[in-house]
């Protein structure tokens, strides 16, 4: 994937990133998405040091630059390495957090500029980052000091391509490979409480069109909620086969929902596997419509080892390094819907077929 690397739009960008970046949020108290010009509404974020829930004082909103925020404008323009100060930015969602013994956390979640509500980026912290004993909460308000990249599948990281391949990504110096920026990622906590509504799909929303497309980036990063009633309208979408090139390999990590959406199960498939429901013929029906993160999703590539095994293995080797894949397409990666939970994100019925 080729980034757009113009001097222009990278100073604009450095500008904007370190610009200080008020927490406010436009929004009235529904799922509507406010105009995110300038000016300020409804809550704000704490500019202090505590970790109360008051909103803290008014500040004004930045002005959009090229028509995005700060976020929105890192996203699309940012390039590897840049140095990244977000001021008051708002935890939406948690990927996944896991406690050393120590109480040190490794954690990935996103967070939002609620000036610019539509923008969301994730973050990748480690043990030692700063502050070591960091775990995110939704409605966290926070200042961020890092480093921007995104995640590739080529092998630059010596892993191979996963989940969140080619996602923009704010984290520490850790396997950066720039030469001469070395640091940490740091996190300031600034409040709590700050629970921004999700963004309203808009109409023809999110048609990926079985993968091969990349539909609405404008929202990537944060959360969205897609109205209701929809369905699952295939349990076993091509794009979300796990190892697609293994044809012993006949996991599905999602389902595709009405209007051509697809969903990504990874947080809610152990709680309510609600594709298994519609895959032994029931009807999934979503009356309030579905909710989650709107994010990049790629696939791993397998290789045939040419050798068949007899102790019930796969002869297919799904570590390779190798470009992200969506099966069935020419796409290196395409966008789907995060749920995060099972209730409120997706609660469904299920109609016995």
């Amino acid at each position: 994937m080729q980034l757009r690397k113009t001097l222009g739009a990278a100073a604009l960008i450095t500008a904007a990133v370190l610009a200080s970046v008020a927490g406010c949020s436009g929004r009235d108290d529904g799922d509507e998405t406010p105009d995110s010009g300038p000016g300020c509404s409804g809550t704000c974020g704490d500019a202090g040091t505590d970790a109360g829930t008051d909103g803290g004082p008014t500040q004004n909103c930045p002005a959009p630059v090229n028509g995005m925020g700060p976020i929105g404008n890192l996203r699309t323009a940012g390039e590897r390495g840049q140095s990244v100060t977000l001021d008051n930015v708002v935890v939406t969602a948690v990927s996944n957090v896991s406690r050393g013994s120590a109480g040190d956390f490794i954690a990935r979640f996103w967070v939002v500029n609620p000036c610019f509500p539509k923008e969301g980026i994730y973050v990748d912290k480690f043990y030692t980052d700063v502050i070591t004993n960091y775990e995110p909460v939704v409605g966290d308000v926070l200042t961020i000091t890092g480093f921007f990249r995104r995640f590739y599948p080529n092998g630059d990281d010596n892993v191979p391509a996963g989940r969140d391949a080619y996602r923009p990504v704010i984290k520490s110096d850790f396997q950066l490979n720039v030469a001469g920026v070395k640091g940490k990622l740091s996190i300031t906590k600034r409040g709590s409480g700050q629970i921004l509504p999700d963004n309203a799909a808009p109409a023809n929303f999110g048609n990926s069109e079985g993968g091969s497309t990349k539909p609405n980036p404008e929202f990537a990063g944060s959360r969205v909620h897609i109205p209701g009633p929809i369905t699952i309208t295939n349990a076993k979408p091509a794009a979300l086969r796990q190892y697609p090139n293994d044809p012993e390999n006949h996991n599905y990590v999602g389902f595709e929902v009405t209007g051509g959406v697809l969903v990504a199960s990874y947080k809610t498939y152990q709680a309510c596997d609600l594709r298994a429901s519609a895959d032994d013929g029931g009807t999934v029906t979503f009356p309030n419509g579905i909710r989650g993160v709107w994010e990049t999703f790629t696939n791993t590539p397998c290789t045939d080892g040419g050798t068949v095994t007899t102790d019930g293995g796969s002869r297919f080797n799904c570590n390779t390094f190798g470009d992200g894949v969506i099966p069935g397409t020419q796409n290196d990666y395409t966008y789907v819907l995060y749920p995060m939970t099972c209730d409120p994100d997706m609660v469904g019925t299920v109609a016995a077929p």
